[in-house]
């Protein structure tokens, strides 16, 4: 490898660019004290990677960039390029021809390395300089006035020396580059096996995690599978049974308004029959009275016509007359019984009509108090109905948590989790009934907020919710809150007005320890009894808070308000006390409607009692109407007979003629039995069909009763049917994310539902058995897993590149070892005979400090010249050092060419003898060494292939030009 070329350009005094081409062999540069020569050693020296300042003369690197001059201005750049002829492939540069070029720019402190006009890097440099031996730590390179510095350096230096003389300071260089990779390699290892041991540690929990959150996920699968399509048989199913129900309660609709039809038409027909029967009764005394009136006209007359018989009987005479009397004295004893039994009759049935009379009042009392009864029963049913809709409603509402958020209800079943959980808002808080609506409105959604202790149970439960994926939740730090107070003047304002209630936080009770929490959620706010009194008081303090009324219409701050009649819904305050409320009622209504059903089956037994009563006294009073009837016919026929016999003797005897009234009255009072008998029979006919009436009514008030009490039930069952359509669609979408329509499509009509339901309550039992349950555990598994696999296989790689390290460092102190001994023990040949050559004889010789260890011993030097003692080499004259230190380099020269070698006034401490042997050598060296000279020595001009001339035309500016001998002394004497 050969330097051909050397282009500078704003580098130290090469303001103008300056080229020099070289043939090989010797080359001098000359010139003047000042004139620039020594900048071109500098300038091939910064190019192959110089970093030291002030080995090249400065005191900082932007030093060496053109300063400046009188004439010439500050140059902002430096650029040199060396050109090579590398067709000896003496560097692995893949180019018969390249450059390495070198560019700083003043101001930005960065260096520029090109290769081939490509950027490259300060380490590809460093390389080829080491690898064509040319580095700035072996011979090539020697600076003025550093040639001394060579026999005076330490041991380890001249190892240095001699490792780029063999060709090892490159694999020094690699083996430091080695070492450092080693120690990164190492570091990294360790850190690498740290890592490994913290993922193992990791692994092993993450592992059983990961199967329970597998096992989880499995059965939480199962469990969608199965009780998705539960809650769809249960959405249709109901869904199904709401609409027969709604059918239903439309036909009870129908059915109710017939049977109160019914029992409208069956009381009205009895109102009408209780007045037929009142008037024909009335009719039958009327008719009775005119018979007692009638029967006591005849009796009269038979008492006159008697008397007057009797006045008769004494004129009367013969047969007949006996004959006669006999006769009537036959039916006057027949008419005496029949009469002794008409009264009896007529007595026994006037005491069976009031009787009767009282029985039918008694039994009309009855239905009327048996109907209010019913009235009151089916009001107590249906009270005790809805009581009980609600206590389900109620219980929904308690139990299953109905009314939470999916946060809030994920983190109250799962607050034994959290040290720091206290409760949810609405259980910390007592409000009196009064207040209920009013507090409710002015907690809004906040009374489903969290209360914890800190902050940190807040975040720990958050990332709980984030890691489960449920839901999200407010929470409420003790330690972070502050009160919300109202000033004491605005208080004392809303004091003195009408309707105004307190301070909210006031209104309810809490713990001592929730105090705090009271008054920041309640503090600044205002309750009144109504929205006119709310809304003065609003007025007066400004608009400037919020106020609330007992009914839960709002003025907020601002002015802004809001109210009307809200769907009346469940107070999530006090539930316990509500639910024990409705079920303080249950009790007594039960009980109402324990007695009255009581009462009314007395009452009816009491009714059926009178209605067979009044029946069997009916059937009585008919026959003994019958016989009253038959007696008086039989005693009207008699009296008839009684009668004629009479008129016969009357006809006979007198012209009194009593026969006919009496007759006359007979008639009459017969129309009157008959008449009677006919309203009789229609009296019985009327009764008849009033017990008929009383009995279809009694009948249509039990339907009526049984069809309100289905009815009661099917109002429970609807409401229960809602609430599980409504739970079973909110479980859908909260828990499952489905809607109906969507779920329906999982539906399996041939699913056992009993199994099915005995399998969720067993899933949900082993879900609840696995405990806590971290879903991100498999993700993080995996990754973890993942990472793990990848950080243990970089920890084989590092392990496999520390072993190629070891193994090339091990290899590189072979070659090292190898090659060093091998050139000490080629130049240390060379060493003495050149030595001997330049000093005129004398002794030298080349050793190891630490023969033991080769690969780092340092290296002296021992020299004898002719007729002088052994002596450290710094204690030699300045002449005799340079001579040793360049009896050295043409040694370690000729054991191991370089392919240059620039010397800078190396011999200008030798005497002219001494010159020229220098000078010499160089010839005999040039064929494997290409040289370039700084010299002001006459023989070594001489003796040399070329020479260039530095001078400075203009100030502060180096021009080169070729030069011959002549000219070369001219220019040094100048």
């Amino acid at each position: 490898m050969k330097l051909i070329q050397v282009e500078a350009h704003g580098f130290k005094s090469f303001a103008d660019k300056v080229a020099l081409k070289f043939d090989g062999g010797v080359v001098a540069i000359i010139g003047p004290n000042g004139s620039g020569k020594s900048n071109i050693n500098d300038a091939i020296r910064w190019v192959l990677g110089e970093s030291s300042s002030k080995a090249l003369r400065g005191d900082n690197m932007e030093d060496v960039i053109f300063a400046g001059s009188k004439t010439e201005k500050e140059m902002d750049r430096a650029e040199v390029t060396l050109t090579f002829d590398n067709r000896d492939h003496a560097v692995s540069v893949p180019h018969d021809f390249f450059t390495i070029s070198r560019v700083l720019h003043r101001g930005k402190g960065e260096n520029e390395y090109f290769i081939n006009g490509e950027p490259a890097r300060l380490r590809d440099v460093k390389e080829i300089a080491m690898e064509s031996g040319i580095s700035k730590s072996s011979l090539a390179i020697i600076s003025q006035g550093t040639i001394s510095d060579i026999a005076e350096a330490t041991p380890e230096r001249r190892r240095e020396i001699f490792e780029e003389a063999s060709g090892t300071s490159m694999y020094r260089y690699r083996k430091i580059e080695a070492k450092r990779k080693l120690d990164r390699t190492e570091e990294a290892l360790s850190q690498i096996s740290v890592l490994v041991l913290e993922l193992e540690k990791q692994l092993k929990p993450l592992q059983r995690q990961a199967e329970k959150a597998k096992v989880y996920k499995e059965k939480m699968e199962q469990l969608k599978e199965v009780e998705v399509v539960l809650l769809v048989h249960d959405l249709m199913h109901y869904s199904d049974r709401l609409t027969i129900l709604e059918d239903e309660a439309r036909d009870f609709s129908l059915a109710k308004e017939d049977l109160q039809t019914r029992l409208n038409s069956y009381l009205s027909a009895l109102n009408q029959k209780t007045e037929i029967i009142n008037s024909i009764e009335s009719t039958i005394q009327d008719i009775q009275k005119k018979l007692d009136e009638t029967n006591a006209e005849i009796s009269n007359l038979e008492i006159r016509s008697a008397k007057e018989a009797k006045q008769r009987e004494m004129v009367l005479s013969g047969a007949i007359k006996v004959s006669n009397e006999d006769k009537k004295e036959t039916l006057k004893e027949v008419l005496s019984e029949l009469n002794e039994k008409i009264i009896a009759y007529k007595k026994f049935l006037k005491d069976k009509a009031d009787e009767l009379k009282a029985f039918e009042d008694k039994t009309i009392k009855l239905s009327t108090d048996i109907n209010e009864l019913n009235r009151l029963y089916h009001i107590e049913v249906e009270k005790l109905n809805k009581v009980k809709s609600k206590i389900d409603v109620i219980k929904d509402v308690r139990d299953n948590r109905t009314s939470l958020a999916k946060g809030t209800k994920n983190i109250v079943e799962n607050a034994h989790l959290f040290k720091g959980y206290k409760s949810l808002v609405s259980q910390l808080i007592e409000v009196e009934p009064k207040f209920a609506k009013a507090i409710e409105t002015i907690l809004a959604n906040a009374t489903q907020h969290i209360v914890v202790d800190t902050p940190e149970t807040a975040v720990a439960a958050i990332n709980f919710l984030k890691q489960n994926n449920g839901g999200r939740a407010t929470f409420i730090p003790l330690s972070s809150i502050q009160p919300k107070l109202l000033p004491e003047q605005h208080i004392v304002v809303a004091q003195v007005q009408n309707g105004f209630l307190g301070v909210a936080s006031e209104l309810v009770n809490t713990a001592k320890e929730y105090d705090t929490l009271k008054k920041f959620l309640l503090g600044n706010t205002l309750v009144c009894d109504t929205i006119d009194n709310a809304n003065k008081l609003s007025k007066l303090l400004e608009k400037r808070y919020m106020i609330v009324t007992l009914d839960g219409d709002v003025i907020r701050a601002g002015g802004v308000m809001s109210g009307g009649q809200a769907t009346q819904s469940i107070s999530i305050f006090g539930i316990e006390d509500q639910l024990k409320q409705l079920e303080d009622l249950l009790e007594p209504l039960e009980t109402n409607i324990a007695v009255l059903k009581e009462q009314i089956l007395k009452l009816e037994h009491e009714k059926q009692t009178q209605i067979t009563l009044s029946t069997n006294f009916s059937l009585e009073k008919a026959n003994y109407e019958n016989k009253l009837s038959e007696a008086l016919s039989e005693f009207d026929d008699l009296s008839i007979k009684y009668q004629q016999l009479t008129n016969e003797e009357l006809e006979l005897e007198s012209k009194v003629d009593f026969g006919k009234s009496i007759a006359a009255l007979i008639v009459e009072r017969s129309n009157l039995s008959a008449n009677y008998k006919t309203q009789s029979e229609i009296l019985k006919s009327s009764r008849d069909q009033f017990y008929d009436l009383t009995f279809k009514k009694n009948e249509a008030d039990v339907a009526l009763k049984e069809l309100l009490e289905e009815n009661g039930k099917k109002i429970a069952e609807k409401v229960r049917a809602e609430s599980i359509i409504e739970n079973a669609k909110r479980r859908l979408s909260e828990q499952y994310g489905l809607l109906f329509e969507t779920a329906k499509q999982f539906y399996k009509p041939e699913l056992d539902f009993d199994v099915a339901r005995k399998l969720v309550d067993n899933l949900k039992q082993d879900i609840r058995e696995l405990g806590h349950i971290n879903l991100e555990a498999i993700e993080q598994y995996e990754v973890v897993q993942e990472r793990y696999t990848q950080v243990k296989t970089q920890e084989d790689q590092i392990v496999a590149a520390k072993n190629t390290i070891e193994e090339a460092i091990n290899e590189m102190d072979k070659i090292i070892v190898e090659r060093i001994t091998q050139t000490v023990e080629l130049v240390n040949g060379e060493f003495k005979f050149v030595f001997a050559k330049m000093f005129g004889g004398g002794m030298a010789e080349i050793r190891y400090t630490d023969p033991d260890n080769l690969l780092d011993s340092g290296i002296d030097v021992i020299a004898q010249p002719p007729g002088k003692a052994i002596k450290n080499l710094k204690l030699f004259s300045g002449g005799e050092k340079a001579l040793i230190a360049i009896s050295l380099l043409f040694a370690i020269l000729k054991a191991k060419p370089l392919p240059l070698c620039i010397l800078d006034e190396v011999e200008a401490a030798l005497d002219e003898a001494n010159v020229i042997r220098f000078a010499e050598f160089l010839q005999n060296l040039k064929k494997e060494t290409q040289f370039i000279v700084i010299t002001h020595r006459q023989g070594t001009m001489e003796r040399v292939d070329k020479l260039y001339g530095a001078t400075m035309q203009k100030r502060g500016v180096t021009t080169f030009f070729g030069v011959n001998l002549a000219e070369a002394k001219s220019l040094i004497n100048d």
